[in-house]
């Protein structure tokens, strides 16, 4: 370790550098001109970073641009080590893209934002390529390199549309590129609401931003609040497609046990066999729930290096986790320490090649043998994946039916991701209408025009609820335990952190509104 903290600190010059890495490392010795342009690159990104696995001491970075960003050891050796699959096969000739984020432990970087999106001050979104070639020089036969675009902006589809165009006809190392890019970036306007043409390599990239990270439906073409147009690029859109991702799952039904398992802010652990269908299949999730932002940590990606206090383990305070990894043996590391802090089993979702097609709903009997109720056999034993023995939602056997059709003819048409994200936007509005219908009764007009709601009641709330009711399908035998069930969901969600996190969204956007501040995102 005290090795690859010296490659860390010292990074390895493989490639030809650019003459800008022989600037300093602090942030009072460029030029003006360096520091202008370095400010206007930081309004959208952080720094791009090149790491090489080197076979003897392990993942190792090989150059930074700009050079003179002062990461600190903790993040840099964070980013080394995350930036590669934990398992991956020689034969693998494509590139993988994938995302993972880090706490952002570099006190001396400047995050620059002047306008909203101001980007976040405590997190490092990564976003990444990762190339394996064949190089008979080499000890294993063949290199891998990553290349890294660090941002406080979680502009994930934006970026990976970067890192393509920089990557599809050359080296992924090339220094020169990464200027020429650099070069690009920092001519760019801080990032704003609305609607940005971007030169970018020759050609332009449009990119829209909404007001807020959870607004339903982002990069679906009907998308009103946004944009009408499928050629731009949604800021927050979903990286994933559930057109691949559907092949993966265990039964369709667990859209649903998944859904309400985020509604409510309950910890997930997504286990795959690669980091990107890992973090493709996080980011697809969380935007299921939108507008309701999932208000727990998110990690597309974690490794056995990673840094754990984040989720509450290893000593952090215990939050909801939504976690992507590819490693059962970290799978069984996650679990005991929730056991050990007497915290409840985090639902898995475990994506797998699996025979046959996907069944609507997991097969629980002991002699089918082909059920994806499988076990993940590990020395000291396995781990079992089972579906919750509590759920309140009812699946919508039509939504099941279609999504089973469009399976089985291997959907040409591209029309199971539509399909998914609007039956679950419209549950989600669903859910909230109750809660928006009694909000609206206690909202409060100041002398001075403003708006604000009254303290929310919980058993006003349900008294209301129980009166007008929802028209969201609930599980039950019965009216009664229908009821039960509908209060349960209701009573768990207006107590998660979930809640609180779309009402302050619900009121900044009512207030944003208001003054007027919107129209630039229209």
């Amino acid at each position: 370790m005290e090795k690859l903290k010296n490659k860390v600190l010292h990074p390895h010059r493989r490639s030809r550098q650019p003459e800008a890495t022989t600037a300093t490392t602090t942030a009072t010795s460029p030029t003006t001109t360096t520091t202008q342009a370095s400010v206007g690159f930081q309004h959208w990104a952080v720094a791009f970073i090149v790491c090489n696995f080197n076979v003897d001491i392990g993942p190792e970075v090989e150059f930074i641009y700009p050079p003179n960003v002062p990461f600190s050891t903790t993040d840099l050796t964070s980013i080394c080590f995350n930036s590669f699959p934990e398992q991956q096969s020689t034969e693998t000739a494509e590139d993988l893209t994938f995302n993972f984020a880090i706490s952002n432990n570099s006190p001396d970087i400047n995050l620059s934002s002047p306008q909203a999106p101001h980007g976040s001050p405590d997190t490092f979104y990564n976003c990444c390529v990762f190339r394996q070639e064949f190089d008979d020089t080499m000890k294993r036969s063949f290199n891998q390199r990553t290349l890294c675009l660090v941002s406080h902006h979680s502009f994930l589809s934006f970026y990976r549309e970067l890192l393509h165009r920089m990557t599809e006809s050359g080296v992924i190392s090339d220094p020169t590129a990464l200027e020429a890019a650099y070069s690009q970036i920092m001519t760019w306007p801080p990032p704003s609401l609305g609607r940005h043409e971007l030169p970018f390599l020759g050609s332009l990239v449009t990119l829209d931003i909404a007001p807020y990270h959870d607004f339903p439906l982002q990069g679906l073409g009907t998308n009103s609040l946004v944009s009408d147009k499928q050629t731009s690029i949604t800021a927050y859109e979903p990286i994933g497609s559930w057109d691949t991702i559907m092949q993966f799952m265990p039964c369709i039904t667990d859209l649903y046990v998944v859904y309400e398992k985020l509604l409510l802010c309950e910890s997930v652990i997504v286990i795959a066999q690669s980091p990107q269908l890992s973090s493709e299949a996080i980011s697809s999730l969380v935007d299921l729930i939108r507008p309701v932002p999932y208000a727990g940590v998110i990690r597309p990606y974690m490794t056995m290096q990673s840094e754990f206090r984040s989720i509450g383990i290893d000593g952090g305070t215990p939050r909801p986790f939504l976690v992507g990894i590819t490693n059962p043996f970290l799978l069984k590391r996650i679990l005991a320490a929730a056991e050990h802090t007497d915290r409840s089993r985090p639902h898995i979702l475990y994506l797998q090649h699996y025979d046959g097609p996907v069944p609507t709903k997991r097969h629980h009997s002991l002699h089918h043998k082909s059920s994806r109720n499988a076990l993940l056999d590990l020395p000291g034993g396995g781990i079992e994946v089972h579906s919750p023995s509590k759920r309140f939602l009812k699946s919508e056997s039509s939504i099941i039916s279609q999504i089973e059709s469009l399976l089985k003819v291997g959907d040409p048409n591209r029309e199971l991701g539509p399909l998914i994200r609007r039956h679950f936007a419209e549950l989600t509005a669903q859910v909230l209408s109750p809660i928006n219908r009694y909000l609206a009764t206690s909202n409060v007009v100041t002398p001075g025009g403003n708006h604000h709601y009254a303290s929310f009641s919980l058993p006003d709330f349900l008294h209301d609820l129980s009166k007008h009711g929802t028209a969201v399908k609930i599980r039950g035998q019965g009216p009664i335990q229908r009821h039960r069930a509908r209060d349960g969901i209701y009573e768990s969600f207006c107590h998660c952190p979930n809640f609180y996190a779309w009402l302050e969204m619900k009121i900044n956007l009512e207030k944003e509104a208001s003054a007027g501040l919107l129209g630039s995102a229209s």
